[in-house]
Parts: C-alpha cells; structure tokens; sequence
C-alpha cells in the first residue's frame, strides 16, 4: 500500500536505518506472538517483548512510540478512506435497488410489510433526529493532528485521481511526505490544558466545514422518499429539517468551574456569528446565480413588491447599488438585501453594532424564514419551481435547523449545586434589610462544587435569558439536572429562574447580567440505579403537580428527561444498567402518554460500549415502545464526533442509518416477548451481583485498580477542560468502605467513586480488557441456566426475536472480542508488584479472568458462534489485524509504568524530578497510541 511505503519512508528518514529496522523487528515479534491462541504462552511471548523493551533506553523508548501512533493514525484514515470508497461503490452497483440501512430501505421494507404511502408520509413528516455534541474529554488527539489527518486525506484522494498526470503524482507524494513528517514531528500531547472556547471553536470547525450542508443533503435523502414532491407544478417540499443540533460545549458546568456565566454568553455569541455568517454566504451566492428577469413588473407579486419597497427604505446605498446594477432582476435583489440584512443582523446580535448599519436587521429568525417563503411563493407563481425548490430550499431548511444560533446551547449542573444556592438565598431573604451584609456569601465557593458560588448560579440564568433575547429562545432553553433524584430537583431550576428576574442581587453581583427570567425547559438527567427504578414515580409526581402541570402547559405540554447510561453502567454494570435503562423509558413512557405530554427521552450515549456505546442504529432498534414519541435525541462526543461527522459522506451515512432505523422502530413497536421480562429479571440481577462485588464491595478493588491500570495518567493527561473526577463528590456510594489509592504517588488516582465515567472505561480499554463492557454478563446467563435447566433454547429464541436482548449480547460480544487477555494479564503482573498484598492483585485477576471465560462461553451458547465477530468477519479482521501493533505499544506502557512507579518511590531530588517527568510524558504518549490504535478512549 502507498501509504505504508511513504510511512515507512518517513520512518527511516526520521530514525535511521537502525531504529527502522528495530521498529520492524519489534512488531514481527508481536505479531508472532498475537498468532499464539494459548493465553499462557501468548503471556510468556508478550514477556519476552517486555525484555527486549527493557533493554532500549528512553529515547529509542519514545521513537517506538511515536512510529506506531503514525502509523495508527494512518491506518484510521486509510480505514475511513476505504468505508467511503465502499459507500460510493455500494450506491454504483445498488441498479435501483436500495442501499441497505438508508431511508429508501426502511420505506421499502414498510411497504412490503404493508404499510400505506401515507401512513409511511405520516411517520416521516414525524422523523427528528437531534444529536448534540458534548465537551466530553474522550477525543485523545489534538486538533492539530486532526488538521493534519485532513490534509493528508485531501492529498490521497489527490494521489488516487485517475485523471492526475505522472508529475501531479510526483508532487502530492512529495506534499504527502512532507505532512507525514511534520505530523511526526507534531507534539501529540497538548502542552497546556483546553479551555471550555477552545472546545467551542473546535466544535464550530466542524459546524462549518461539515455540518451546515449536512442538513440540506440529509432533507434532499427525506424528499426522495417521502413522495412529498409531484413535479415543478406539483405540492412544495417542506421547508421543515428533521435534524436539528445541541451542544454542551460552553454549558455543561457539571463538575467544571470553568464554564461560567460569561463563558455561555461567549458560546453563543461564536455559534451564532459561524450561523449568520454561514446563512448570508449562502444567501449572497444565490443572489449571484438566481439572475432570471421577471416576465412582467406585476409577476413579482404584492408581497415581495412590498419587501422591495421596504428594502429601498431601510437599506439605503446597498438597495440603491442593486436598483442601478439589476433594474429587471427582483429576485436577485431580493436575495442580496436578505444577505444584507443578515449581515446586519450579525452585526446588531453579536458584534454589538460597532459602527456597522443596523436598520434592517432581522427581528428573530421567522422575520427571515417569512422572507424566504414569500420569495419561494413567488418564484414557483413565476413558473420557477424547480429554482424554488432547489437551493433556495436548502437554505430555508438551513435557517430551519440552524435559526440565528447555529446549534442549542445545552445548560448543565448538579442538583446539589442548586438546592445549596437555594438554600443561601433562603438564608439571605430571612435577614430582610441585612442582606447587604450578608450578601458576602454569594461569592463564597459552596461546599457541593468547589469554584462555584451562588452568585454564578444566578448569573448562569440571567446569562440564559440574555442569550434567548439576542437569539431566540431556540438559543438556549434546556436545563438539564445532573443526579435528579426527587421533584424538587426540578422545581429548584424553576425557583431560580424566577428568582434571576428579581432586582436583587443586583447585576454587579452576578457578572454584570441584568435581572431577567429565562424561558426554561427543565430536563431531569436520571443516572443512576434509584433513579431510573424511580423514573415512573418521579414523572408522575412532577405531572400531578398543579404549578408544574401550569408550566408544562406554557411549554407546550413537552417533557425532555434524559437518561444516563455511563454513571448507571459505572454503578452497576453493562447488563443490569441496560435492563434498568429499558424498564425506565417503559415507565416514562406510560405515564406520559397517560397526562398527554409530548415526551422526549434523551439518550446520554458515550462512544464505549461501557458508556451506552456501539452502533447506533441496533441500539435504536432496541428502545422501548414509544421512546421515540418525541424524536431521537442522543449526546454525540470526543472521538465519535470526529469519526462520524469528520467528512461530509460519513457524516450523510450516519444520520441516514439513524433516521432510518428510527423509522423502522416507530413502525414496529415491538413488545418483549412473554419470557422477556423474567429471563431479563434473573440476568440482570446476578450480571449485578457479580459486578457490584467485584468493584464496590472487594476492599483491595480500588487499589488493584489504581495499581493494574494508567487512570493516574489518565487523569493528568489534559483530554479537555473538565477535571477527571467530580470535586468533593463521590457518587454513587459503594457498599464497601473505600480505600484510597496510593497518595504518595505525584499522580494519585482518584478514588472511583468520584471517577467519572469516561476515564475509568478508558483506563479499561488501555489495559485491553474492556471491563465495563461485558463484566457480569457470564455470571448472569450462567445464573439463568442454572435456575432453568433448559433455558438456553429461551435465551436463543430471545437473542433472535428481541432486539433489547440482541443489543446487550452482541455489544457485549464486540467488547469481549477486543479484549487481548495477555496483555490485561501483564497490567495485572505490575499491581502485584505494586501493591503490599500482591495475592490480592492475583486473586482479583483470577476473579476477572474467570468472569472473561464465563461471558465468552455465554455468548457463544446463545449465539451458535464458535468465534467472535464470526458473523461479522471485517470487524474481526481489523481487530486482529491491529492487535500486535496495540499490543505492542501497550508492552511498552507497562514497562513505563513500572519504571515510573520506581521513580515515586525514591527520594525526591532534581533528577528523580526530571526523570518522573520524562516518564509521566512517555507514559501519555502511550495512551494517545494506544487510542488511536483502538479507536475508542472512554
């Protein structure tokens, strides 16, 4: 492969000779060592590696690494390549048929089912799809090799033209040298920590080099099958998108001190100037091409005459330059007055008018989509349809999607952090004419959320406020409440957006935002195990009460609660949180139906299995009835983010695969069989058992786990600008006392009750077991079978027939089939050494292990499979064809850690100092390899 050569090329010229031929070697012995299936002498021939590692120093240490993560980098993109190049022949060859897992299938298998067209029109006029784009730290590469990865592709599809030249060749394969080298050469590690706009700016790269033509070509996918088109003559296509986007970047301040007030206002402020900018650029092409002469001065029509009226009124020289250069071309006028406008409008939004024009700006987005309409209307009167409903319906559906806001900025916050502020200002108001006195408190650091005071709270609400008058309420709504736990959760957000109306405190105390009351829709985020066994009950308490009832009714009776899969997983395990999960949106769905509530469930999916991760369209297949009333609303992050939505025809693919199946999984509305729901009680509640006692009630877990695993690397590692570990919380509360980690170490992990989610499956996946994936689920089957002698035909028949069952059993699959039991077996050989009680370490192992065997053993009985993956055979190819490389780089991560490990254990001195630095840096440079060898990080 070219790619391989120039990667090889690089190599050489980079590490000489010597250091090539050494990479080369080390990585035929890992590949030798991978085709061993005995675990115990794959074990004996990874140790072997570890000795060879043992006798390179540092430096050469560092060169390894650096050549493997190029090349995981490269096998990625080369991966991504090849998925489009199969996407693209796949659309070739279909000859009239449809692609399988696209739109045209799902009303195709609605009709041989059969489904009438217009029930089939019906459900896709109800099709939403909403993925929001989270700050969540899981994207391990920097942006600049992200930037680098595009250019390098760009240069490959440049290589690959059939029509390029020999000497075109010749330059791209030197310009492709060139990046391999300056990525080389390119720092993997951020060399300091990211701020919440920095994670803004990034997110809005990608809005506008990908996501803002997303949605016309996604509608345009809609419209070939929804029959809503008959012709130029024929019924106009909806202006409506069905795809809308969130984000939490600039408003998730869960544990993160560093999204302020004055941070969400910045957010929105960048998000909508991208939006307009991208709105007007749209607009002003089109008046460049729509340059058709009206057939009569009347043809125009009354309304968009009485525009062009308004436009010589209000945009004086600009409309004046349009009349002289384009006297008979209304509709080309039209457009670059809206274009106009729109500049303005940013202008007045965003800029604050700083010298610029602002009559004529648009009041709020339906000013424009009005404006739009009536141009539309007209152009179709003036035998124009087709010019109607081609790009000028794209950008109505942009100005659709996209409003004056670009994307719906997401607030975020502990429940305690709001009953603590409520509870100051409670105090506060008891005092009466003291408050000035006591009015100190406010900027006093609560107890729930170290760097948060009460004051910001307000000031977050009077932000939201501010943000829905200069955008639109669209702008910023939802108010999600981390670790819901009772109704009064929900009536404290309500509480402070009252109170954000009041004069007092004055704006002085509250970063300047002046007293006002946002519009808010309040969404529970239910998370963990009581929680969702107590969804139902807290849905229907909230709906029976009388005000809440009141503000539902304002809100236009809908309901948002979302759901946490990563928290429930970390608590409980991947079985028993999937059952929890089902059953909650079963009760939710019940009592919403049951009060007439319009619900939307909101799916907190990671891109780990362990974190409600997989692919997108079986877990959409898998919901429970009715999940889908109100659309699909999923959290996209890190590492996902850039895979799915990273170029152009991926992204088009992937929001097709999830709009179809949620077709297909409102059309069936499948009920669990009759044996599902017991099958199911039994599973889960031993899968829990056995996970709860390995993690939150074996004394020496937390030990093991900080010792047989890089999570005090992890956590250093700058991934994003939310800490690791939520501060002065531990949540949930394990059964067990908790020991705490080593706190001699300069890095001490921190206890996992506190860990977030996200860093503890990473720390998971960089020992290659995966844990959070599939622990419980051998223990569960086993414990089924046991109690029902013949209950392996039930659990076929369920495997075959139930797609929430299908979905636990074939993600757990995928994870167990990454698992590379000889390299866990060596992060598990560094905590005996590690810890005071190494047969604690041992004895934990072995319960691991014994749980691996018994889960693999459990999918291949209901299965049928004597292999993983064996129905999946390219998934199972690329796994096995990374392994000796990820092997490899991980060989090198344990031989670090125990060499850092010996480093804390000395005295502190200038050059213990430096040598810990050196190997704490060598240790993260692993796990960005590691990373990108996987392609997943939590």
């Amino acid at each position: 492969m070219r790619i391989e050569r120039l990667w090889r090329q690089v190599l050489v010229e980079q590490q000489g000779a010597e250091g090539a031929a050494r990479v080369e070697r080390l990585r035929r012995r890992a590949r030798a060592a991978g085709s061993i299936a005995d675990h115990a002498r794959r074990s004996e021939s990874f140790g072997r590696i570890e000795r060879a590692l043992a006798e390179l120093d540092e430096g050469a240490l560092e060169a390894l690494v650096a050549a493997l993560a190029l090349r995981f980098n490269l096998a990625n993109l080369t991966e991504e390549r090849d998925r489009l190049a199969a996407l693209r022949q796949r659309a070739r060859t279909a000859e009239g048929e449809a692609v399988a897992d696209s739109m045209a299938d799902a009303t195709a298998r609605l009709r041989r089912r059969g489904d009438a067209d217009s029930t089939i029109r019906s459900e896709l006029d109800r099709l939403r799809l909403i993925p929001v784009l989270t700050a969540h730290p899981t994207e391990a590469r920097r942006r600049t090799t992200l930037l680098s990865l595009r250019r390098i592709a760009r240069l490959l599809d440049r290589l690959d033209d059939p029509s390029a030249v020999p000497a075109d060749r010749v330059d791209v394969e030197r310009r492709l040298l060139e990046e391999l080298t300056l990525l080389w050469r390119t720092a993997p590690i951020r060399g300091s920590g990211l701020t919440p706009l920095d994670e803004v700016r990034s997110a809005l790269a990608l809005f506008d080099e990908v996501l803002f033509t997303l949605v016309p070509r996604a509608a345009r996918r809609l419209d070939d099958v929804s029959g809503t088109d008959d012709g130029p003559s024929g019924r106009a296509r909806p202006a409506r998108s069905f795809l809308r986007f969130g984000t939490w970047i600039g408003g998730d301040r869960d544990g993160n001190p560093s999204v302020t007030a004055s941070v969400t206002v910045l957010a929105a402020e960048l998000a909508a100037d991208h939006g307009l900018r991208g709105l007007e650029a749209v607009a002003r092409r089109l008046s460049s091409s729509i340059g058709v002469s009206a057939t009569a001065p009347d043809a125009v029509g009354e309304r968009i005459a009485a525009r062009l009226d308004e436009d010589a009124d209000e945009l004086g020289d600009v409309d004046r330059a349009l009349r002289r250069r384009f006297p008979s071309e209304p509709y080309r006028r039209r457009l670059a007055a809206i274009a106009e406008r729109l500049r303005r409008t940013r202008a007045l939004a965003v800029d604050g008018a700083t010298g610029l024009p602002t009559r004529g700006a648009y009041r709020d987005v339906a000013d424009l989509a009005g404006d739009l309409r009536d141009l539309s209307d007209a152009l179709r009167e003036d035998g124009l349809g087709r010019v109607a409903d081609g790009e000028l319906l794209d950008l109505r559906r942009q100005v659709d999607a996209f409003g004056f806001h670009l994307a719906s900025i997401e607030l975020r916050q502990h429940a305690e952090v709001h009953a603590e502020a409520l509870a100051l200002f409670a105090a506060i108001d008891r005092t009466n004419g003291a408050r000035r006195a006591h009015g100190r408190a406010l900027d006093e650091p609560l107890r729930s959320s170290p760097g948060v005071t009460a004051a910001e709270v307000l000031a977050t609400f009077r932000a939201m406020a501010a943000i829905q008058a200069r955008f639109g309420e669209d702008a910023c709504r939802q108010f999600i409440v981390s670790f819901t736990r009772s109704p009064d959760d929900i009536s404290a957000v309500l509480t402070l957006a009252e109170r954000a109306g009041r004069p007092w405190p004055p704006a002085a105390a509250t970063g300047g935002f002046a007293a006002a009351r946002p519009e808010v829709d309040v969404v529970p985020l239910l998370e963990t195990s009581d929680a969702l066994e107590g969804a139902g009950e807290l849905l229907e308490a909230l709906f029976s009460d009388g005000a809440y009832r009141a503000h539902l009714a304002r809100r236009g009776r809908r309901q948002e609660v979302m759901l946490g899969y990563s928290d429930s997983n970390k608590e409980v395990g991947y079985v028993a949180a999937n059952w929890l999960l089902y059953r909650a949106q079963e009760a939710l769905v019940e009592v919403a139906r049951r009060h007439d509530v319009e619900l939307t469930l909101f799916h907190g999916r990671g891109g780990a299995i362990g974190r409600g991760g997989g692919p997108a369209r079986r877990a959409i297949l898998a919901l429970a009835p009715g999940a889908l009333d109100g659309g699909l609303k999923l959290t996209e992050q890190g590492e996902v983010i850039a895979a799915r939505y990273g170029d152009p025809d991926i992204a088009l693919r992937e929001i097709e695969q999830m709009a179809a199946a949620s077709l297909l999984a409102r059309a069936s509305d499948e009920q669990a069989p009759p044996a599902a729901r017991g099958v199911m009680d039994v599973v889960a509640a031993a899968a829990r058992r056995a996970y709860r006692t390995l993690v939150w009630e074996d004394p020496a877990f937390s030990a093991f786990f900080a010792a047989a695993t890089p999570i005090a690397a992890i956590s250093a590692l700058r991934l994003g600008s939310r800490p690791a570990a939520r501060p002065g919380r531990r949540s949930p509360t394990p059964s067990a006392a908790e020991p705490s980690p080593d706190t001699q170490s300069p890095d001490p992990a921190p206890p996992i009750s506190a860990l977030r989610a996200i860093p503890w499956v990473f720390a998971w996946s960089q020992t290659r077991m995966e844990l959070p994936g599939w622990y419980g689920l051998g223990a569960g089957i086993e414990a089924y079978l046991a109690a029902e002698p013949h209950g392996l035909a039930v659990l076929r028949r369920l495997y075959r027939e139930w797609s929430p069952f299908g979905s636990i059993v074939d993600n757990s699959e995928l994870a167990l089939a990454r698992v590379e039991l000889a390299v866990g077996r060596r992060y598990a050989a560094i905590a005996r050494d590690a810890l005071p009680e190494g047969r604690e370490a041992d004895r934990i192992w072995a319960s691991i292990e014994a749980e691996y065997e018994r889960s693999v053993a459990a999918v291949a009985a209901i299965t049928g499979r004597r292999q993983l993956l064996a129905d999946v055979p390219v998934v199972r190819a690329a796994i096995d064809r990374r392994n000796p490389d990820v092997a490899l780089l991980s060989a090198i991560q344990v031989s670090l850690l125990a060499k850092l490990r010996a480093v804390d254990r000395q005295p502190d001195d200038r050059v213990t100092g430096e040598r810990r630095d050196r190997l704490r840096r060598l240790v993260q440079l692993t796990l960005n390899g590691v990373a990108a060898g996987l392609q997943t990080t939590g």
